[in-house]
Parts: structure tokens; C-alpha cells; sequence
């Protein structure tokens, strides 16, 4: 996938004893799953002039049939839920907010109302998900997913097939606050998997479609999560999206769904996250090496040890700059 970190931050020094700085950040771009919009004015009809989207298109296997994705499904009424990976680097990133894309059938105006979010560490399964599962099964960061107003949405794109311009399917973005997430939205090194889903008009359609990334080369490991039903039943699993997927005639292909994380990244001293690093953070540092807690490995490497206290108190005296 791709990745833009373009985080401006500065940190002012601090009236302390310790001579520390406090870290002042601006809330930017830290991580863009790929474009959707692959004409910027290339809509017709009602919508002339108008940013379009159009599904990349491709011939299912043992036939001349042309298959399109306009949308995927993420419905909170009927536990439908997608799920896509971002990679932190090192040093760790603090998450304020997400910007997701949606549209509803026949609405021509921004419904979504809520949307629910969860966070995993590694690839979303469960106990009926195709083989090979994971044992242990995964289970989200979360016990309880958020669930956030989805706020005020605005017009990015009409999202067509493969050949259309004049649809009038109107994709919206909406940007959530991710407070409600553990420790202020920090996050350390590692890979984790976005999970969501929207409520939207229940009429004459409740389902809520999301566009993929377009065109499809933007991007590369295409890997999407489904939460739905593999078969006619109603029971939900995870497993990889694919589309044009028909079980025995066609494996169809994976892909990639658009999503967009703002945030800050941190200052190395600030081990509390509170903006500042003081002399708080080296006690709450001091606290959680002593107890061998996960959140003293500095340096992610799985152990918490002497090399976490020489990285914190290499980045404590450094302070920021």
C-alpha cells in the first residue's frame, strides 16, 4: 500500500529543572491507502464537469463477461464490516482522527450518521474463517468498538463502472475523532488492521457501500478484510475480499479500500503522551521498566530490558528538536 508520512512538528524548549522540551505537533497525514478518484473532471449528463471514480474492470476466467466493483458493503444494522492494514514506524505514531469514504444507493446527499471503528495487531479471523486460521485466534484491541458520529460528510467523487460518467452515485468522506482510542490514540512500531463500518438512511436501501482504491496499479498488496457471510447463511466470518470470486470458477482478485489516518508523531521523551517530556514521563517510565510492563520496550524488539532504559534516556537528555 501506499504510505505519505509528511508530519511537520516542532517542540518548544521547556522551563523545567530538567531543561526537557515540550512537544508542540500539527495534526497531519501519516498513512493514505491509495486514491479512488480517476478523473478529476471527467463526469457527463447531470454530473458534467463533476469528479468521477471508475471501477477498474477485468474478464472473469471462462468467459467475456466485463466485471466491475462499484462498491463493498460495511453496514453496521446487519454486521458487515472491512478491515485494512497500515504499518507504524518506528517511534510510534499518535492517531487523532480518520477520514473513510461511503456512499448509499439513490442518496444524493451525505446519510452516513455513525460509524463504528476497532483497531486489531495482526490479520482479523475467526472460527469460521477459511483455513489455515491462526491458533490462537486474533481478537481486536478493543472490547468494545467505537462508535462514533460520522459528522458532516463531504463530496469527493460519483463512482461509475468501468465505462460509465454519467451515474449519479455520489461517494462522501467523513472524518472521525479517534480520542476515544487507549492511550490517547498512541500506537507503537508495528502493523495493525483498521476496522469499520457505517449507518447510514435506512431507506430504500440500508447498506453502505465503500469504493476501492482506483486504479488498482496506485497501489500494490492488495489484501482487503471482509466481515460477512461466505455462503447463504447468516453467519458472519472474516475472511479476504476478492472480487468476481465464484466458488469452484473463479478466484477473483484481492484488493484495496481507501482510508486516511491524521495524526502526530510523538516525542521520543514523551512516554505519557501528554505533550510533554518532563520529569513525569521519566517516572512513568521508570514505573512500567520496573514492572516489565509491554509499554517500556522502547525499542519494540519484544523484551523490555537495558537496552529500553539506554534508548529513553538517550531520547530524555536529547529532549526534541
Amino acid at each position: 500500500m501506499s504510505q505519505h508520512s509528511s508530519v511537520s512538528f516542532s517542540c518548544v524548549a521547556a522551563a523545567s529543572a530538567l531543561a526537557l522540551a515540550a512537544c508542540v505537533a500539527s495534526a497531519d497525514v501519516l498513512f493514505d491507502s491509495g486514491p479512488f478518484v480517476t478523473n478529476p473532471t471527467g463526469g457527463t449528463g447531470q454530473i458534467a464537469g463533476q469528479p468521477i471514480s471508475n471501477a477498474d474492470g477485468f474478464t472473469v476466467p471462462g468467459s467475456t463477461f466485463i466485471f466491475t466493483t462499484t462498491g463493498i458493503g460495511a453496514t453496521i444494522p446487519v454486521n458487515v464490516s472491512v478491515a485494512e492494514d497500515f504499518t507504524v514506524p518506528a517511534g510510534g505514531w499518535n492517531l487523532d482522527a480518520v477520514t473513510l469514504f461511503a456512499f448509499q444507493t439513490s442518496q444524493t446527499t451525505p446519510t452516513v450518521r455513525r460509524v463504528r471503528i476497532n483497531l486489531w495487531s495482526a490479520p482479523p479471523f475467526s472460527a469460521g474463517s477459511p483455513a489455515p486460521r491462526p491458533d490462537p485466534l486474533p481478537t481486536p484491541l478493543l472490547s468494545e468498538p467505537l462508535l462514533l458520529d460520522a459528522g458532516l460528510g463531504t463530496f469527493v467523487a460519483h463512482r461509475q463502472s468501468a465505462t460509465s460518467t454519467s451515474t449519479i452515485r455520489p461517494v462522501f468522506a467523513y472524518t472521525v475523532s479517534l480520542d476515544g482510542l487507549p492511550r490517547s490514540g498512541f500506537l507503537a512500531q508495528g502493523t495493525y488492521w483498521l476496522e469499520w463500518s457505517f449507518e447510514g438512511a435506512s431507506t430504500p436501501s440500508q447498506n453502505v457501500f465503500i469504493p476501492l482504491v482506483s486504479p488498482r496499479t496506485a497501489v500494490s498488496g492488495h489484501n482487503a478484510r471482509l466481515f460477512n457471510a461466505l455462503n447463504s447463511s447468516d453467519t458472519r466470518d472474516w475472511f479476504e475480499g476478492r472480487e468476481g470470486f465464484v466458488a469452484g470458477q473463479a478466484d477473483g482478485r484481492p484488493y484495496t479500500l481507501p482510508f486516511i489516518l491524521r495524526g502526530t508523531i510523538p516525542c521520543a521523551a514523551d512516554f505519557n503522551n501528554d505533550g510533554q517530556g518532563d520529569f513525569f514521563d521519566y517516572l512513568d517510565f521508570a514505573a512500567s521498566f520496573s514492572a516489565e510492563d509491554p509499554s517500556a520496550d522502547i525499542n519494540a524488539d519484544g523484551q523490555v530490558d537495558f537496552f529500553d532504559y539506554l534508548d529513553f534516556a538517550t531520547a530524555f537528555d536529547a529532549g526534541c528538536n
